[in-house]
């Protein structure tokens, strides 16, 4: 099959399914009160991002799992199960009864979901990452990784697209009591399509090559790749930071700073496609010039230019927030362009998957704390200037990370 064929499939899939993972936090406000329901808004929204959190906390366990499963017996098979099971998952939370129905059991049952888009979700990113790492050549691998990535970015401004189209067309009591669930049967529906489509992508060079071995994976991770983990979760905590702020940016904007829903999903539509184009320019860009170069590059931009931007949303004129959006998307896509091509050079291809996966899920995991850590400063601080140092600490361990990172091509 030709590579530009796997890099379309494989990307695809990425899309959909990264679709169907971030609906419910783009749909946090009305998730948290038909399932999360409270007297106080802010308990609400802690119980509905705690959720969030634990479903990145279970991402590791996943991504390790179907990473061992993908190192032993091939990524084909996992990476086309994935999104069987996602569809699955994302299928029944639109289908689900509400607190009001079923009670505590409806709570459970919608939080067991969402644990298992988690789980399935850790195997994802680092199967596309893993596969196009062994299927493309190197010389290539910023243009092809950026396709794949501006096709996550495809799936969030899906996803903000459709979240927009609803609050335009429905009224807050539709939404409530049933347009919230019009995301989540869209996704389902479209991640089995994107089965059956991920089912006809071949199986890598690099792992029909390799021996199999008996070594147990996992041992051989923690032990002698350990630096290679804690280097690529370096390089990657700021970029999943700012990842997981973006995640929950209808929520932060519209409580901190007040804008309408409308407003923030039609901004975030056009900021998501806008990423999406940069991505693979970057990423073309990214087989010239240094990769390291220009995560560090993106860094040092939210340092020097992260308070003037944040403090113009004070004003709550619609041109700021479309300019605080573009510059998170510009500084996103520059880093994703980047940094996705080194993380799976870190390992070698016996355990490329598991190491992948493992490092990224881990990162992923401390970053989705994020949510909880700016519902406190809205709850207790009512100060959202504390994330803008947060952020700049963050850029600065990227700073450092990036500049020690090794792969194995090294």
């Amino acid at each position: 099959m030709k590579r530009y064929k796997i890099t379309f499939l494989a990307s695809l899939g990425s899309c959909l399914e990264y679709y169907d993972f971030i609906i419910y936090s783009l749909l946090a406000s009305f998730i948290s009160q038909q399932f999360f329901p409270s007297t106080n808004q802010v308990t609400a929204l802690f119980a509905t991002f705690g959720v969030f959190a634990l479903s990145y906390v279970v991402r590791p366990l996943g991504g390790v799992i179907l990473g061992i499963i993908g190192d032993r017996f091939g990524r084909k098979k996992v990476f086309a199960t994935t999104l069987l099971w996602m569809a699955l998952a994302t299928s029944l939370m639109g289908i689900m009864p509400t607190y009001a129905t079923w009670g505590l059991t409806a709570t459970i049952l919608f939080s067991a979901c969402r644990i298992i888009q988690g789980l399935v979700y850790g195997a994802e990113i680092p199967g596309a990452l893993t596969l196009l790492s062994e299927h493309i050549d190197k010389k290539k691998h910023g243009l092809h990784f950026g396709f794949m990535v501006a096709a996550i970015g495809l799936g969030v401004a899906m996803g903000s697209g459709v979240t927009w189209l609803l609050t335009k067309t429905l009224t807050e009591t539709e939404l409530l009591a049933w347009g919230f669930r019009i995301p989540f049967l869209l996704g389902g529906c479209l991640a089995i399509l994107g089965f059956y489509i991920r089912k006809h992508l071949p199986e890598t060079p690099e792992f029909l090559t390799t021996k199999k071995t008996h070594t147990k994976i996992t041992k051989t991770v923690v032990k002698n790749h350990l630096r290679s983990v804690f280097s690529v979760m370096g390089v990657l905590l700021f970029p999943a930071c700012l990842i997981n702020l973006k995640l929950i940016f209808p929520t932060y904007l519209h409580n901190f700073y007040h804008f309408s829903f409308a407003d923030i999903y039609s901004t975030m539509t056009i900021g998501y496609l806008a990423s999406a184009t940069m991505i693979p320019i970057f990423g073309w860009a990214a087989d010239f010039i240094s990769k390291k170069f220009l995560i560090i590059s993106a860094a040092l931009v939210m340092i020097l230019f992260s308070f003037p931007v944040f403090s113009l949303l004070q004003t709550g004129a619609p041109w700021t927030l479309f300019t605080f959006m573009i510059f998170n998307q510009v500084v996103t896509a520059i880093m994703a362009a980047s940094y996705f091509v080194l993380l799976p050079r870190a390992f070698q291809t016996v355990i490329r998957y598991t190491g992948t996966a493992f490092s990224y899920n881990i990162t992923h995991t401390i970053a989705a704390l994020l949510p909880l850590v700016i519902n406190y400063i809205y709850g207790i601080q009512k100060n959202p200037s504390y994330l803008v140092w947060l952020f700049i600490g963050l850029a600065t361990l990227t700073i450092i990370s990036t500049i020690t990172f090794k792969t194995v091509d090294d």
